[in-house]
């Protein structure tokens, strides 16, 4: 195996595994309150759901399922006692924190965060997958063509345990004999902040995706790299939920999942519709949502797919500690008769 050296940002990444384990620590004993998880949610009734659903996800089109339901008001119909609300934050790990602080009901994100949460014991699982797509690294200057000319560069990407960074320590082990060959290199940015960087000269590289990379394409910027070179078709992003939420509130993921599989059916057979909500709810226009939507690359589907492999990586460089036995782990029963992996 890899010996790993933690240096920089990965050290970083250990850091926020040890302080995971510690806060489900500390959350578990707290779990049994009336009170806290009364102002959590609640469950069916006689009155059907209630309480304070939160919903947080991150820029781009890999939430589109997501804002298709905001903007729909999907759940607000399907659970009219509960007050339902949608929240963008600029990472996964922002996203988790707030879980892990009884503030948002309902995450979404990346592979990376989540795996690094469930394995440091975080009490979570899929509900459903949102897509499968290739995440490309961005480049503007012309000396970079290679990962080894990223060597002394800045390259951004939303935090160091992102999937992006997953990705780029697989390429920097690949292709420089060493995973944490780049680590010194990665900046934490969002992507909206990572393309204007980009553009303007202040970083040599972009790990990103859609639609920022078709975006850094258009303005110029080259593809270094995909995703699905190293890791071959994943999934990039997923909704998760914290086991006790999900146990207490059956209406509402059951809303949630019907909510999210309908979206998903009107992305794949009316493009044109979906893409008019997404660019509704990010203030942009259907025409490129909708060949943003459509590219190659950019598939929607509910299906978790490539955990394991991002997984037993994960464990080789040290961001985790155990690779789950099987797939079917992270997930809730409603999951359990897909084809994931």
């Amino acid at each position: 195996m890899h010996e790993t050296t933690r240096s920089g940002p990965l050290r970083q990444a250990a850091r926020v595994v040890a302080l995971l384990a510690v806060l489900a620590v500390a959350l578990a004993g707290c779990g049994g309150d009336d009170d806290e998880q009364a102002a959590g949610g609640g469950g069916g009734g006689e009155g059907g759901a209630s309480g304070d659903l939160t919903i947080a996800y991150q820029p781009g089109i890999g939430y589109a399922q997501l804002l298709i339901m905001r903007e729909q008001q999907t759940l607000e119909k399907a659970l009219p006692n509960v007050q339902v609300s949608y929240k963008e934050l600029a990472s996964g790990a922002a996203i988790r924190d707030g879980m892990l602080a009884d503030e948002i009901q309902v995450g979404s994100g990346g592979v990376g965060p989540f795996l690094v949460g469930y394995d440091a014991g975080v009490d979570w699982k899929l509900l459903s997958s949102l897509n499968a797509m290739d995440l490309w690294l961005m480049a503007d200057d012309e000396s970079i063509q290679t990962v080894e000319d990223l060597q002394g560069k800045k390259v951004a990407m939303p935090a160091p345990d992102s999937i992006q960074a997953i990705v780029l320590r697989k390429a920097a082990q690949e292709e420089l004999g060493d995973a944490q060959a780049l680590d010194d290199a990665i900046v934490s940015l969002p992507h909206p902040d990572g393309l204007q960087s980009l553009i303007s000269g202040q970083i040599a590289g972009h790990l990103t995706s859609p639609p920022f990379q078709f975006q850094e394409q258009d303005e110029g910027a080259r593809k270094i790299l995909g995703s699905k070179d190293y890791f071959g078709d994943h999934t990039f992003n997923s909704v998760f939920v914290r086991e006790e939420y999900h146990d207490d509130n059956p209406e509402i993921m059951e809303a949630l999942f019907k909510g999210i599989q309908d979206a998903t059916t009107m992305i794949n057979e009316s493009p044109a519709e979906a893409a008019a909500l997404v660019a509704k709810a990010s203030s942009g226009d259907a025409k490129e949502f909708e060949d943003f939507m459509t590219r190659e690359g950019v598939v929607y589907q509910i299906e978790p797919k490539g955990f394991i492999e991002f997984a037993e990586f994960m464990t080789e460089i040290g961001l985790m500690k155990e690779v789950p036995g099987d797939w079917t782990e992270l997930v809730f029963d409603n999951l359990k008769d897909v084809e994931g992996s």
